[in-house]
């Protein structure tokens, strides 16, 4: 669904305004004095290259279409990849081709000031859309509790670049087809559709809706939005052949380079926590019983590994529930799962492969053959190694502890797979930047 001309030409003379703006900035402040037109003008045209990259990187990034993904964050992501994108090949073109100027200091602060420049220009945009009230209106299909909760989430919330007009419920199409219902409500104006692809009502209407589709309306998924706005999968609403092709992507490279940073940052960890961990294994020790513990962990493709932590507890209960009555934590181990000191060990697991950094928390072996019943999906999240913090982690702050809770864990599995489908370096960092949060907030338990 493209901008109007007029959208679209604002949007892009505004664009390349604001990139010549921020190369004046640049020079402002490279010289601290207000940079002469001539001394402008021998900038301009070695940097005019990157002003027509980043245009360029802008429209592939689908920056200069109308946003029928609804949130800020999915529009900041966008943002953000473009910028990402702009900074590398700039400065690749910058630092290995001859310029007769010196640009590379011009070039660091250009790329700073552009970012934060056009990153709250387009917010500024995307909000006086809002404002405007010209959010998009769509229809919703489909049936179920979490449809149900994505209507209520989006319905009359100015929070969203979208608006649902309506919500039908295909369980309660008598004798009417979901192609009929469409067409019905593109007739009366309603050009983006929100449809659950794993309804049988709407499998069985698919072929209909392509000719709608060649007439320029556009359809969006009810799981892919879902994730966008709650940051989960909805369990119950996946098909099969969805969350099969998403889990199978190639991810060799991605692999690969995560666990060398595992390594390496388990070395560097390993080296600064060595001391910390010598002393409250001293200070266990002499107060009575091991001071590590080892608990059996499920890991990557559902092998067993033993995972290594500091005791914080009278004894290790190995999970058992009877034991567990007469266990507690003492007023050390209370210190230590506060500080996380604890977990410390834990690096080791990392450096040796058992752990990422990054992954689905590990369970402990009898509660995950209770889930692996109880939930299908389960076991999927064994596909990649398990991690010290995940996301679940940072977002569900309900998950179980102790014995198996099928209902809490059908929640936090959500959380998981939805990582599985997104995994990515920039995810991994968002993750990592909330846990460091947590753990300089002593929040530990």
């Amino acid at each position: 669904m493209a901008f109007s001309r007029r959208e679209t030409a604002i949007l892009l003379m505004g664009d390349f305004l604001i990139l010549v703006a921020s190369l004046w900035v640049a020079l402002l402040l490279r010289n601290l004095e207000l940079p002469s037109f001539g001394y402008l003008q021998e900038n301009f045209w070695p940097f005019l290259p990157m002003f027509f990259l980043s245009l360029g990187v802008f429209y592939v990034s689908g920056l200069y279409e109308k946003q029928t993904r609804p949130i800020r964050s999915v529009m900041g992501i966008r943002i953000f990849g473009a910028q990402i994108a702009t900074v590398v090949i700039s400065a690749i073109l910058f630092f290995t081709l001859p310029f007769p100027i010196a640009p590379q200091t011009i070039l660091i602060l250009y790329l700073i000031v552009s970012v934060a420049a056009e990153s709250s220009w387009r917010f500024y945009w995307m909000n006086r859309e809002i404002k405007e009230g010209r959010r998009i209106p769509a229809l919703l299909i489909g049936s179920g509790a979490a449809v149900l909760e994505l209507y209520d989430e989006v319905y009359k919330n100015d929070r969203y670049l979208i608006r649902f007009v309506e919500h039908v419920e295909t369980k309660n199409l008598a004798g009417k087809s979901v192609a009929d219902t469409i067409s019905s409500n593109v007739m009366a104006g309603i050009r983006t559709i929100i449809i659950d692809m794993s309804d049988p009502k709407v499998v069985h209407d698919l072929l209909p809706l392509y000719n709608l589709m060649a007439d320029g309306v556009s359809f969006l998924g009810f799981s892919s939005l879902y994730e966008e706005i709650f940051d989960r999968v909805p369990l119950q609403h996946l098909a099969a052949n969805e969350l099969l092709g998403s889990l199978q992507r190639r991810y060799t490279f991605y692999d690969l380079a995560k666990r060398i940073f595992d390594i390496a940052l388990a070395l560097i960890g390993i080296s600064i926590a060595l001391p910390f961990v010598g002393v409250a294994a001293a200070l266990l020790l002499v107060g009575g019983g091991m001071p590590f513990v080892m608990n059996e962990r499920i890991g990557r493709g559902g092998r067993t590994f033993h995972i290594i932590k500091l005791r914080s507890m009278l004894f290790n209960d190995h999970g058992n529930p009877e034991l567990q009555k007469e266990n507690r934590v003492t007023a050390f181990g209370r210190f230590l799962r506060k500080s996380r000191i604890d977990e410390l060990p834990q690096l080791w697991n990392v450096l040796v492969g058992d752990l990422s950094f990054i992954g689905p928390r590990p369970e402990l072996p009898k509660i995950a053959e209770v889930y692996d019943r109880e939930i299908p999906q389960y076991r999927i999240r064994h596909l990649i190694a398990p991690g010290l913090s995940g996301w679940a982690q940072i977002h569900d702050y309900d998950a179980p502890r102790g014995p198996a809770d099928v209902v809490r864990t059908n929640r936090k599995v959500s959380y998981d797979l939805y990582y599985l489908k997104r995994r990515s370096f920039g995810l991994d960092l968002a993750i990592a930047i909330k846990t460091l949060r947590t753990l300089f907030a002593f929040s530990g338990t």
